[in-house]
Formats: structure tokens, C-alpha cells, sequence
């Protein structure tokens, strides 16, 4: 003859992870049980007994017993002291389900944070509220970066007024730019130094520069000229400076001057991407 199975023999064994039950199982009843569970593991991990948890949020320790059995559960007004005495976290508590794309020691980091008093918290508050916007500032300019160009660039460049020889130049450098019209026919970037294209292109002033061997009378361009670099606008009879106070480069076939290239314009403030890596 089978033998009936005893139905009562299987104990529940206490878990704080969402878990199934039978639905035979009052909603309620499972809620009660629960709240007991999670009440009785947090106090025991804090080391108090009854009686210290009922003192400490002003109910007695017949009432604590009473939840941990699962005979009642805290009422609302209850929940927030005693949390905040056993350093539950509300989630877990209500046995709402985990996030999986929270980290892992969340919880941790409540716990320890409720453990602090009011001045501590507020500086960790301060602080990662500080190292969120810094983060953000990081991620928005790295999506800026991914849109840039990166161009050669001489720190010291072509000079409008006394030359600098180019063999005393330093080598090149990198920069970033803003992918704009100019910038993507550039081949380099230079840096101007002296006033003589004035008000054209002033002394500090970046400009783009396209290599070529071929420039029309009428445009700009960076000359080397007897191993000295200069900007200057090509002209039939020589190279002329925008600022009247220099006198026109007149040029003779004897002359060593050589072609870099043609500039197209200026590099404009907001192009240059310098300023945001710096606050980085």
C-alpha cells in the first residue's frame, strides 16, 4: 500500500530572493512570512535581540516576535525605523526585484552610507554628485572627439612679419578640430606670428593650409623663402603684406622661395578642441 505523503514534512527554508511558491498559498500569508524572514536574518546580523529592536523603535518585544513568526507584519509607520535600525535596504524589504544592471554591492554601499552621520553624508553626496558631472563632462566630450580631425600643427608657424628660419622651427604637433568645410580640405594647420597681414589674419591667429604647388595671383599662401616661412598674399610683381606698413617681397629668379601651400581661412575659436581636452 503507497504510503500518503506528509505534506507538512518539507520545511520552508528562509530566502531573500524572489521565489516561487505555491499559489494555495495566501499572497498575504507568503507577505507576512517574508517581512519575518527578512526582520529576523537583518537582527541577527546586527547582533540585537528582541527586546533591544523593540526599544530602540518604541514597539514591544512581544510585537517584534509576532513579525519575525509571521503572525503579523510592521505596520507602515514601522517600516522606516526599523530599516534604518537594521540597515535594510527598502528592496529588499519589500522583495522588490533585483536589477540586474545595478552593481552588485549597491547594497553595500547603502548600508555603509546610512551608517554615517549627517555631515559625513552630505559630503559624499557633494562628492559623487561631483564625480557623476564630471563623468558626463567626460562622455560628452569624448562623442565631441569622435566627431573631430586631426590635423598637423606647427606651434610656432608662419611668421607675417620677421621670419623665423625654418630649420629653427619645432616639429609639428597634432590637434583636433571640428569636422567643418575648411578643416576637412586642410592638410595642416599653422600658427601665425607678427601683424603684417593684419587685419586679414592677426598675430596669434590659426589658419588652414591646403599642400599644393598651384596658387592664383590674388590668394594667400606660406612661402619659404630664403629658408625663412612667411604668410603672404601672391601677387605678379611679389608678395604682398595686408598691412601697409611692410613693403611688397619683390621676387627675382635668383630668389630660393618655395610654395607650402594655400591658406583657406582662419581657424576659428569654438573649432579648436584643445580647450576641452585640457579640462579633462
Amino acid at each position: 500500500m503507497r504510503k500518503a505523503r506528509n505534506k507538512d514534512a518539507v520545511q520552508a527554508i528562509p530566502s531573500f530572493e524572489r521565489t516561487r511558491k505555491s499559489h494555495s498559498v495566501p499572497i498575504a500569508e507568503k507577505q507576512t512570512t517574508h517581512y519575518g524572514n527578512i526582520i529576523r536574518h537583518y537582527r541577527e546580523q546586527s547582533g540585537m535581540d528582541q527586546r533591544s529592536v523593540a526599544a530602540a523603535i518604541g514597539y514591544s518585544a512581544n510585537t517584534i516576535s509576532n513579525w519575525e513568526n509571521g503572525v503579523s507584519r510592521p505596520d507602515i509607520d514601522a517600516v522606516p525605523q526599523l530599516c534604518k535600525l537594521l540597515q535594510i535596504p527598502l528592496p529588499v524589504f519589500f522583495d522588490i526585484e533585483h536589477d540586474p544592471s545595478a552593481p552588485e554591492n549597491e547594497s553595500e554601499l547603502l548600508r555603509d552610507y546610512r551608517a554615517l552621520n549627517a555631515d559625513q553624508q552630505q559630503t559624499v553626496l557633494q562628492l559623487t554628485r561631483q564625480m557623476a558631472k564630471t563623468e558626463a563632462h567626460v562622455k560628452m566630450t569624448v562623442r565631441k572627439l569622435k566627431d573631430c580631425l586631426i590635423l598637423p600643427v606647427q606651434p610656432l608657424s608662419a611668421a607675417a612679419g620677421v621670419g623665423t628660419p625654418a630649420d629653427e622651427l619645432p616639429a609639428p604637433g597634432k590637434t583636433f578640430v571640428t569636422d567643418n568645410k575648411l578643416a576637412k580640405q586642410a592638410d595642416a594647420i599653422y600658427l601665425i606670428s607678427g601683424d603684417s597681414m593684419e587685419p586679414t589674419y592677426h598675430n596669434g591667429d590659426h589658419v588652414y593650409v591646403q599642400n599644393t604647388l598651384d596658387l592664383k595671383y590674388g590668394e594667400i599662401g606660406i612661402f619659404i623663402v630664403s629658408g625663412t616661412p612667411y604668410i603672404k598674399e601672391y601677387r605678379k610683381n611679389g608678395l604682398y603684406s595686408h598691412n601697409r606698413n611692410y613693403r611688397i617681397m619683390k621676387l627675382t629668379d635668383d630668389d630660393d622661395v618655395r610654395l607650402i601651400g594655400r591658406v583657406l581661412g582662419r581657424v576659428e575659436e569654438e573649432d579648436m578642441m584643445d580647450s576641452v581636452l585640457q579640462e579633462l
